[in-house]
């Protein structure tokens, strides 16, 4: 069945082309992963990825202040409402009972305070939690009423004001909304309360924003997009200051276009469809400017792992396999068409040599040959990937599956070229079904990828994409294969069955039809 003799003249006559080959394939791949690793090509994919974030929560800072802007601007109205009612109120009865002016103003006072803030936490804060559906000891609620409750920081019954440890961590005065309700007959009152609101829950989130415990549940939703602590920090979100001062700058642009709005209203307006309207687009992500075209494109590349694609779909797809199938065209043509053509097989026939041990040792060593080209590019490939610096979902097990599915193709192609080999008495017939058969699918592949969700979608041009269904190289499914997938298994599979089908059919056909010898 095999013959050692012939397995070295085939060894022989390919050999140096083998060898050029396998020379040429591995300095590639070589080149292609070491320049692409230390060029930091994965830094594209990094600065994508910070870029999006930095904007995403930034937004993020944006959205919550004015949230916790018009909640607590609510809140204190609800509150100065129950105030005044219960300020006149009380004044009135100690007048009439013979009390000071000076006196009972201050004891109303006094009393309308306890009143309101009894209100606010008992009537208007539930209401408000029952309207948005949270629950009463959710996050959500323990942040509207922490807000809240910030902005008036009330006295308690022991004299202490509720918030004054808090601000006194953050590093800032603890604010008194007495200061507010002094100037509730003033025409400058709704500016003052404004001003007065914008620094207090600007405060209350740069401070929550920046703890130790918000940093730890920021890094754990960020971690999926590679941004590490110290990036992170580099973005200014543990900076107090900066924190601070991206929520006031979001509340004063609503509060001036609030104002511009509010004095051009149309009669199809209405005051809370301007709030909304502008609480949604006044944060701004880097993506939410963009069209959604160029967004989408922008958030595929940053999660796009450029190395991968570089070394897994466009090398061994595609640029590493153009010089093995010239090689494999090459040599099934040589081991037996081409000896047909020429007369050697005649002397080879001679030798009492029997025809299936010439079709078996020639598969053998086309097949072996290919074999250990890519346990050569496999040894290159982990040798590189261990000196090349990158961030990349790839790794050596991935790369080595990706290795032997490259060459399970390249077996499943020269099954093709061998069968063609073993079925035509003329090289060049040998050559042209064969070798053409296997260049097309290499064609379609690259027609292919310009189609595939490999390339963005901005620039991919999905009719392209059925190059894809026409080619067998497209069994190679590195993208399967990189996000940690198993569906390239049975393609696997199927990839070794079309290989052996195509050795053993061009070996039996060899075998019984009539050579012209």
């Amino acid at each position: 069945m095999f013959s050692k003799s012939l397995f070295k003249q085939s060894c022989k006559a390919n050999g140096v082309m083998w060898i050029i080959i396998t020379g040429a394939v591995c300095f590639m791949l070589a080149s292609v992963m070491l320049i692409a690793g230390n060029g930091k090509l994965s830094m594209t994919r990094e600065a994508i990825h910070g870029t999006v974030v930095e904007t995403e929560v930034k937004a993020k800072i944006e959205d919550t202040s004015l949230s916790y802007y018009k909640t607590a601007s609510d809140a204190m109205e609800f509150f100065e409402e129950k105030y005044s009612a219960s300020y006149q109120e009380n004044l009135t009865e100690l007048m009439a009972s013979g009390m000071a002016e000076d006196e009972a103003g201050k004891t109303a006072g006094q009393a309308a305070y306890v009143a309101a803030a009894g209100s606010l936490s008992d009537e208007y804060l539930p209401a408000l939690l029952t309207t948005l559906g949270y629950e009463a000891d959710s996050e959500e609620a323990n942040a509207i009423q922490g807000v809240v409750f910030a902005t008036l920081n009330p006295m308690q019954e022991d004299g202490s004001y509720m918030f004054d440890d808090y601000y006194a961590s953050i590093g800032e005065e603890a604010p008194r909304y007495e200061t507010v309700l002094a100037t509730l007959t003033s025409e400058l009152h709704n500016d003052v309360r404004d001003k007065y609101v914008m620094d207090t829950t600007a405060e209350f989130l740069a401070g929550h924003f920046v703890s130790a415990e918000n940093n730890a549940k920021m890094m754990e939703e960020l971690s999926g997009y590679g941004i590490t602590d110290e990036q992170y920090a580099e973005f200014g979100y543990t900076d107090y200051a900066h924190v601070k001062n991206i929520a006031e700058s979001a509340i004063v642009e609503y509060r001036s276009k609030l104002e511009y709005r509010l004095d051009n209203m149309t009669s199809e307006e209405t005051v809370d469809g301007i709030k909304e309207e502008l609480a949604a687009t006044i944060p701004q992500s880097l993506l939410s400017q963009l069209p959604e075209e160029v967004s989408d494109a922008i958030d595929e590349i940053g999660q796009m792992d450029l190395y991968g694609i570089l070394v897994g779909s466009i090398f061994f797809k595609m640029a590493g396999l153009l010089l093995p199938i010239i090689y494999m065209i090459m040599a099934s043509n040589a081991l037996i068409s081409g000896q047909v053509d020429s007369g050697s097989m005649a002397y080879i026939l001679s030798t009492s040599t029997k025809r299936r041990t010439i079709a078996f040792t020639q598969a053998v060593y086309l097949a072996g040959s290919i074999l250990v080209m890519f346990i050569l590019t496999a040894i290159t490939s982990v040798v590189c990937f261990r000196i090349a610096d990158v961030n990349t979902d790839l790794d050596i097990p991935k790369l080595l599956i990706i290795n032997l599915d490259a060459f399970l193709v390249m077996f499943a192609m020269s099954g093709i070229s061998f069968l063609a080999s073993c079925f035509f008495n003329r090289s060049k017939n040998a050559m042209a079904i064969g070798g053409g058969l296997n260049m097309f699918f290499l064609v379609a592949t690259m027609l292919g990828l310009f189609g595939s969700p490999v390339l963005p979608s901005i620039i991919r041009m999905n009719d392209l994409n059925t190059f894809n269904y026409v080619s067998i190289i497209s069994l190679f499914d590195v993208v399967d294969i990189l996000k940690g997938g198993t569906d390239f298994i049975y393609k696997m599979f199927i990839l070794v069955a079309v290989g052996l089908i195509c050795y053993i059919t061009g070996s039996e056909y060899f075998t019984r039809k009539d050579l012209p010898l």
